[in-house]
Order: structure tokens, then C-alpha cells, then sequence
């Protein structure tokens, strides 16, 4: 009994430790590579390649002699490595690529695909191999029970670190608790051991491994090795990401997940951002600033004496942080908001003159939030008769590369569906204003005659007619059949992603290569019953972007909601991987056929659900419980099908735990990758689903056809 017991242990630990790893250098690889969703998808592909080769290799487990002392070796392993993997990230990307050199997706494909290869295939490796010598109790298949146990040691650990952990420390103090509290389990493993000499060798192994771990300082080495030549003033973890102050030469620079946001004494850009828009509303007194003013923007603002200066920012502690370092500006005309911009924008009752949105190009699915016809809609209820919205794009004044050329045609267009007038300013960027009213290039003229003091935004520093000249050039290159960019319909952050790569101009042959060998491979090596499980990971990772996706687009970006819905995720897999005996008390094709069907019915109500959110005036805890029961509902179908599919699948509990697991973490690797990388780009939201539907669909044919024929 204590045998079962200890191993259940084990596997609780594994997913533990698996999925906190898993998020922390999912963190690190977005703040270190600067990354966004496609960086993420090609990272979490790689991930659940990996752990299902690892849980594939298992099954050889089994032939290994005294194999139970040799899985406690390697649970002793696991414990060290995801801390050495996120410090090892950190060396290999200043080591390898110069600092302030661009990374392409390539580079990154190979990257993590090399760092996460022994956390990965460990966890697989030992998936397997730990379920294969789990006892049966009363005859009976117990992958879904270790299925199911796993899961509980995602769940508890995604609850730790979202609602704990990424409010109050950092990542490594983080993962050396983690790595405490899988100790501890495999402790109880080691009890279960027949022999005396792991009983006694295990706890004092794994107190040695907690000191160091808490001796070293890997924090403070990493920093030294991202930041050379910088003084580090702040590192602090917080919901949102990292925030990192670095000081040089007397110079601030503020990061957040390793993206400049700004460096202190910028007043080319804080001029431009101001002055381009304010200047043209002859008598600016009420303004609307979303990001960008601890850098220097506010000043620039109050020069035109306004009643009113509303800044709006998302992270608390970047506001906090940058006021402790002098950033914010004490005058009574300002207030400072700490709320998701649109979200604000959305409920609250007042009318501005002039809004300045200072947030980078929508690199992100969350920045392209701000720039879909949905936001200008309900900014223009924001907006007095004759008021100027500002925002601004990459720049390309001497050139535009067809890349850029979509980018600016998509914003432009998507703006004009809202506003008479719209006008772009090249300069360090591309500034486009909009408004009802006309617009003038004439700025330096119109900053003389308004008697604003500026450095650079007047006649000493921009030559008028080369301004216009310039602007004409840009406005030239756009194209009036672009597409308009909308929330469920993100056109505008996949043309950022196609100008992104265009930087590398790369061949990305092999990669493609591999994701189609990945596929072939899957196909080949997956039964009539494992054709379901392939299909419901595929759909599962699918979904769950696709949910966190339009949670995003309608709450914002609430962090603390967003655990809850991977908390969900979670913990639906644990319950429908247990709940199997519950539902169905006899074995039968018929229900299994069932089961996948509905996989294809939740991902058409999905779509029902994604369509209609947007035209219904539902309550928030109403749309919000919504997207709860969807995440709940896909999940629960995916463990409740993995579950079945093991009583289904014909071998011993090794082959079949190693089939069933990896070919679970292959169908989910290429929904999280296919589904960012090319099904969304090409297909939309919408689409997808209705491939996901018929993904589902098919793979229930073949089940039902191939089980007739035999």
C-alpha cells in the first residue's frame, strides 16, 4: 500500500516541479529573448516535443537492472537542473549572441530546443517509468490515476506561483522552494525502497542540494552576465513580468521582460510624442496619456497648461518603481491610473482632447489590443469633436520594406474606418494622428507661434518641407486593400511578426522540415485509439490559447485571472483523467466515439461564444464564468479521453503509458506551435476552431470506420 502510495507521491512532485519549471523559463525566454506569442508557441512546442521523446524512452525502462535506484537518481537530478537550466539560458545568450544583438526564431527554435532538452526529458522519461511499476489495484489500468496526479501537482503549483510566488519573490528564490517541496517527495519515494542505503543516502543527498541551492547566488550571476557593464538598481519579479532599472553613466534604463520601455534624459522621443499631437488642438485641456509618461512625456505636456493629465498604466510596480527613482511628476493637473488602458477607456465617463497612446507597435496580441477597430470604436466615445488620437509604428521614411508597407497600411486603414483625417509623421518613428478636424504637417511653425519651448521639435531641429516630402513618401507606399485589423482577427500582429523576421531574412526550411517530420511521425506511430488522444492535446493547447486570447481582448490583461483560467485548465485534466470510473462503469468503442464528438461540439460552442461575446451586454462575471467553463470543459474532456484511451490501447503499462503520453505532449506541442505560427495568421480565430472541429470529427470516423471493419 505504502509502495502506491510512495509513487503517487513521485508523480505528484513530477508534475509540480514540470509545470513550474515550464512557467519560469517560459518568463525567462520571453524576457531574454524579448520575445511574444510566436516565441512563446515555438518554446512550449519544444517543451512537449522533448517530454514526449523522454516519455517514448521510458517504456526502456523497465529492462533496466535495479532500475528503481537508478529513477531515484534521476528524480535527485531533476531537482538541480531547472535552476541550472534558467542560469545556463542566461550564459548562453550572452556568450553566443552579442549583446544588443537581434535574435531571429530560428536561433531560438535551436536555443530551447537545446536548454530544455534534459528538464524535458527527464520528466517524460520518469512519467513513464514511474507509472510502469505502479501497483494495480483490483486488476486495472492506473495510468489514468497517474494521469490524474500529475495534473494535481500542476494545479497546486500554478496556484502557488500566480497567486503567491510571482507578487512577493523572485524566480529563483522560487524554484528553490520548488525544488524543496519535490524533494520532499522523492524522499517518500525513497522510503518505499526495500534496501537501507537510499533511505539514509536521499535525505542527506537532497539537504546537501538545498544548500546549495540556497547558498549560491544565481540571481546576482545571471544579471551580471545580461546587464555588462550596468548597474543593476532594481530586479523585481511582479505579475506582469520582470522590471529590471539598470543605471549607467548617470543614465536610467527601465526594462520590462527584457524590452527597453525607456532610459532616462530620451528627449528626441518625449518631444515627438507630445508635441506632434498636442500642438495641433488649439486649446489641449483635457489628455489622456496610456504608457510612456514616467519617461519624460508629462513635462512635455503640461507646457500647454492643461486642466487635466490622466496617465494610465498597467503595472503598479513599474509606476512605483520609477517614482521612487524621481520619475513621477507632483502637480495637481495629474493623475496617476493603475488599470488595463482599454478596460479603462471602456468604463470610464470622460472626454479627452487629445490621447497620446505611448505604447510600442503591437509586437504582442496584448498590444494589439490598442490597435484594432473594436479600441478606436470605444475610444472615439472618449474623444471631444475635434480631438487627436496619437500613436506611433516602426519607422521607414527612406524606406519601406512591403513588410512595414502592410504593417502601416493595416493601422492606417483600420484608423480611417473612425476618424475623417489621418496623417503620418516619419521621424524617429512613424507618428500617425488621427481626428475628425484637419491636421497640419506645418509643426515647426505651429510650435513658434505657440510659444512652446522645445530642444529638438522646432525649426532648428526639423526642416518642414523635407517633414512633408517625407510624410507624402510614406503615405505613398500604403495600400488602401490591406486588411483591417480586429480583436478576433489580429491581421496587425502577424504583419508585425512578418516584419520582425524579415530583419533575419532566414531560411526556415529545416524547421519547417522538422515540425513536418514531427507530424508525419505522429500520424505513423498513432493507432485508431491514440488518433483521439493526438487530437484532443492538439485541441486542448489549441483552445486554451485561443481562450487566454480573447480573455485578453475583453478583460485585459488581469494576471491574476489569467492563473485562475490555467488553474482551471489544470484542473479539469485531473478530474477527468479520475473521474473515468465514475462516468463510465463498463468499457465500450461507443462511448470513446462519444467522447470525441463532443471535443468537436465544445470547439463549435467555443466559436458560438467568441462570436457573440462581443454584440451581447453580458455582465462581467457572467462572460467571465463563461470562459471558466469552456477552460474547464476542454480539459475535462482531454483527461477524460487520455483515460479512456489506456483501457482502450492494447501492451503492458509501460508501452502503453509511453505511447498514450507521448503522442498526448505531440498533439499538444503542435497545437500550441501550428496554432500560433500558421493557423491563426491564415486562418483567424474563427476558422480555426472550425478546423479544430473537424479534426475531432475525422479522427472519430477513422476510429468508427477502422472498428467496423474488423
Amino acid at each position: 500500500m505504502y509502495k502506491r502510495f510512495a509513487i503517487f507521491s513521485a508523480l505528484f512532485g513530477l508534475g509540480f516541479i514540470s509545470i513550474a519549471t515550464q512557467i519560469y523559463l517560459l518568463r525567462e525566454f520571453l524576457y531574454v529573448f524579448q520575445g511574444n506569442e510566436l516565441v512563446f508557441g515555438v518554446v512550449l512546442a519544444n517543451w512537449m516535443l522533448i517530454s514526449g521523446f523522454g516519455a517514448f524512452i521510458g517504456r526502456f525502462g523497465q529492462q533496466m537492472k535495479d532500475r528503481e535506484s537508478y529513477f531515484l537518481f534521476l528524480m535527485l537530478l531533476l531537482a538541480v537542473i531547472p535552476v541550472l537550466t534558467i542560469v545556463k539560458l542566461d550564459v548562453w545568450r550572452s556568450v553566443v549572441f552579442p549583446t544588443g544583438s537581434m535574435v531571429g526564431l530560428r536561433e531560438i527554435f535551436y536555443s530551447s530546443l537545446l536548454l530544455q532538452t534534459p528538464v524535458c526529458f527527464l520528466s517524460g522519461f520518469l512519467f513513464t517509468a514511474l507509472t510502469a511499476i505502479l501497483p494495480k489495484k483490483n486488476g486495472q489500468n492506473p495510468l489514468g490515476g497517474a494521469y490524474a496526479m500529475e495534473s494535481l501537482g500542476s494545479l497546486i503549483a500554478g496556484g502557488l506561483i500566480n497567486f503567491v510566488f510571482l507578487w512577493i519573490i523572485g524566480s529563483f528564490p522560487a524554484m528553490n522552494i520548488i525544488s524543496a517541496v519535490f524533494l520532499g517527495c522523492v524522499i517518500l519515494y525513497a522510503f518505499s525502497q526495500p534496501l537501507l542505503f537510499p533511505k539514509i543516502m536521499t535525505p542527506l543527498i537532497a539537504g546537501g542540494v538545498l544548500f546549495g541551492l540556497y547558498s549560491i547566488s544565481f540571481s546576482s550571476f545571471s544579471l551580471s552576465l545580461l546587464f555588462e557593464d550596468q548597474e543593476v538598481v532594481v530586479d523585481r519579479e511582479t505579475p506582469y513580468g520582470r522590471v529590471i532599472v539598470t543605471e549607467q553613466s548617470g543614465q536610467h534604463n527601465v526594462y520590462e521582460n527584457g524590452v527597453l520601455l525607456f532610459s532616462s534624459g530620451n528627449v528626441i522621443r518625449d518631444e515627438e510624442s507630445v508635441h506632434f499631437a498636442m500642438v495641433q488642438h488649439p486649446n489641449p485641456k483635457r489628455v489622456l496619456l496610456v504608457s510612456g509618461g514616467l519617461s519624460g512625456a508629462i513635462p512635455e505636456i503640461l507646457k500647454y497648461k492643461p486642466d487635466r493629465v490622466d496617465y494610465v498604466e498597467l503595472n503598479r510596480a513599474l509606476m512605483a518603481i520609477t517614482s521612487d527613482l524621481g520619475g513621477r511628476i507632483a502637480d495637481s493637473a495629474v493623475s496617476y491610473i493603475t488599470d488595463d488602458a482599454r478596460r479603462y477607456i471602456v468604463h470610464c465617463d470622460k472626454i479627452y482632447d487629445v490621447v497620446l497612446i505611448n505604447l510600442p507597435e503591437p509586437s504582442t496580441l496584448q498590444l494589439n489590443r490598442y490597435y484594432t477597430d473594436e479600441f478606436f470604436d470605444a475610444l472615439k466615445y472618449r474623444m471631444d469633436s475635434g480631438a487627436i488620437l496619437s500613436l506611433s509604428m516602426p519607422t521607414g521614411s527612406d524606406y519601406v520594406s512591403p513588410e512595414a508597407g502592410k504593417l502601416n497600411s493595416c493601422v492606417y486603414n483600420t484608423l480611417k474606418n473612425h476618424f475623417s483625417h489621418v496623417a503620418i509623421l516619419p521621424s524617429s518613428k512613424n507618428y500617425f494622428l488621427a481626428s475628425d478636424d484637419s491636421l497640419s504637417l506645418a509643426i515647426p511653425s505651429m510650435i513658434i507661434r505657440r510659444g512652446i519651448q522645445t530642444d529638438y521639435v522646432n525649426p532648428y531641429y526639423f526642416d518642414e518641407e523635407l517633414l512633408q516630402d517625407r510624410s507624402r513618401f510614406v503615405m505613398g507606399k500604403l495600400s488602401q486593400e490591406s486588411s483591417i485589423n480586429y480583436d478576433f482577427h489580429p491581421v496587425a500582429y502577424f504583419y508585425q511578426q512578418a516584419y520582425w523576421l524579415s530583419y533575419f531574412r532566414q531560411n526556415y526550411t529545416l524547421v519547417g522540415g522538422m515540425i513536418l517530420m514531427v507530424i508525419v511521425f505522429s500520424f505513423l506511430a498513432i493507432d485508431r485509439v491514440n488518433a483521439g488522444v493526438f487530437a484532443a492535446g492538439f485541441t486542448a493547447s489549441s483552445t486554451e490559447i485561443i481562450l487566454l486570447m480573447g480573455f485578453q481582448i475583453i478583460f485585459g490583461y488581469v494576471y491574476q485571472a489569467l492563473g485562475v483560467l490555467i488553474m482551471v485548465f489544470m484542473l479539469g485534466l485531473a478530474l477527468g483523467a479520475a473521474s473515468r470510473k465514475i462516468l463510465f462503469k463498463s468499457i465500450r468503442p461507443r462511448s470513446y466515439l462519444l467522447l470525441q464528438l463532443l471535443m468537436a461540439v465544445v470547439a463549435i460552442l467555443v466559436l458560438l461564444f467568441i462570436s457573440l461575446v462581443p454584440f451581447l451586454e453580458l455582465p462581467d462575471a457572467v462572460v467571465f464564468s463563461a470562459f471558466l467553463f469552456f477552460v474547464l470543459g476542454i480539459s475535462f474532456l482531454t483527461g477524460l479521453i487520455f483515460s479512456y484511451a489506456a483501457l482502450l490501447s492494447k501492451g503492458g503499462i509501460d508501452k502503453v503509458a509511453a505511447s498514450n503520453y507521448a503522442v498526448d505532449l505531440y498533439g499538444a506541442a503542435l497545437g500550441a506551435l501550428l496554432t500560433t505560427v500558421i493557423l491563426l495568421p491564415l486562418l483567424g480565430i474563427k476558422m480555426t476552431l472550425v478546423m479544430l472541429a473537424l479534426l475531432n470529427t475525422v479522427t472519430a470516423v477513422w476510429f468508427f470506420v477502422t472498428g467496423r471493419s474488423r
